[in-house]
């Protein structure tokens, strides 16, 4: 059951099947400019707003935004990203009793009808745990956009396999994942004419989930602070039987991370937290050996240095 000591509620509670949950942290601007978009949305029955622990004014200008359906939760510490998510979706389904809930980053730009879409395909389908729409980002080309497409990959990928502990590592590296794009990624011709497609993941900024299920798994390790939760909650989902679908006529916009940079904005900075998140993945869930763990190591001091040359000439 929900630790009450680990939140602070404020809103009223009433009953719901369908609610978002929209994680705050330091970025109550960009926060509220998603609860605006979304607040008429007729799909979901709460909106929560998660204040993860502010160290600014976030949670006393989120306060004032509290009204009808939506609700503040404001957490006691900062545990990252999965442990703020994790909160949410905890009380909605313990305190609300919701069965579905929209996980959206306050930098992800979607449609009621999107949102609609996502949550009429879920019901249909029991044996889903996830869904989520095409991922795209401000002013990108149309090559960009199309999943399974070269510059997709590189960019962004739409969706992507789990992938065995050598193919994930390759993707970690900015020189690797170019060069073997083409067997680390589902191909183009995995989407072509097909409306929602099977995947291992999708990207975190936005998708639905069956909470229960979610839950059932373990939802977001909290050990990981921020980078790799995509990638271990679908180890998890895979390792229950739940499957992640993409729904290639419905997308989304996101904005290039936008709260994440505000808080971790040098590159390198950003690279050593994803590569301790990473190294967690590979130790607990893929399980890699010790000779393995250390090739990793090596490997991830290349890219160290493939980072610091970026910034550099950046």
């Amino acid at each position: 059951m929900q630790n009450t000591d680990d939140f602070i509620d404020f809103g009223e509670r009433r009953p719901a099947e369908t609610v978002a949950v929209i994680l705050n942290y330091n970025d109550a601007d960009t926060t509220m400019r998603q609860l605006n978009r979304i607040r008429s949305y007729q799909c979901m029955d709460a909106v929560l707003l998660v204040d993860n622990n502010s160290t600014d004014a976030s949670f006393i200008r989120l306060k004032a935004c509290v009204k009808d359906h939506i609700i503040l939760l404001r957490s006691t510490k900062n545990g990252g990203y999965g442990a703020g998510n994790n909160l949410g979706l905890r009380y909605a389904k313990e305190i609300l009793g919701a069965k579905y809930a929209f996980i959206a980053n306050p930098d992800a730009e979607f449609s009621e009808e999107c949102a609609e879409e996502l949550l009429r395909v879920m019901k249909r389908h029991p044996e889903l745990g996830l869904i989520a729409p095409v991922k795209t980002t401000a002013g990108c080309s149309e090559e960009t956009c199309i999943p399974g497409s070269y510059r997709n990959v590189i960019t962004g990928a739409a969706a992507w396999p789990v992938r065995p502990w050598l193919y994930d590592l390759l993707e970690s590296g900015p020189v690797s994942r170019r060069i073997f794009a083409g067997i680390l990624h589902y191909g183009r011709k995995y989407y072509e004419g097909k409306n929602c497609v099977y995947a291992g993941a999708v990207p975190g900024s936005f998708f639905l989930a069956d909470i229960g299920k979610m839950l059932s798994c373990g939802a977001y390790d909290e050990n990981v602070f921020l980078y790799a939760e995509e990638y271990i909650l679908a180890w998890k989902m895979k390792e229950k039987g739940y499957r992640t679908a993409l729904l290639l006529r419905e997308s989304y916009v996101h904005r290039h991370s936008l709260t994440i940079r505000k808080t971790f904005r040098a590159l390198i900075r950003r690279q050593k937290l994803r590569e301790k998140s990473t190294l967690y993945y590979y130790r607990n869930y893929l399980k890699i050996s010790r000779p393995q763990m250390l090739f990793t190591r090596l490997f991830f001091a290349v890219v160290n240095a493939e980072v610091l040359i970026l910034e550099w000439l950046g």
